[in-house]
């Protein structure tokens, strides 16, 4: 999958309207970032990519690129 495409499939999960996206954007700098955004990814990367990821492994995510580590950096291009 694209990154830009992922990352649009990552703003429509958390249904973020405002706010600029990219690799680098922390997760916790995104206003209503919260319990429910954890579950909204958690299930967006199992529909993705059939992956299941746990909400303490995202704990340890701090942008968008870490969660895409986690994911498996060969899933983008």
């Amino acid at each position: 999958m694209e990154k830009k495409i992922f990352i649009e499939k990552f703003r429509e999960a958390l249904e973020i309207k405002s706010l600029n996206l990219d690799e680098n954007t922390p997760l916790k700098s995104i206003d209503g970032y919260d319990s429910m955004s954890v579950m909204a990814i958690i299930a967006l990367v199992d529909e993705l990519f059939s992956k299941r990821l746990t909400a303490k492994q995202l704990a340890q995510v701090s942008n968008i690129k870490s969660l895409m580590e986690l994911i498996g950096f060969e899933n983008f291009s």
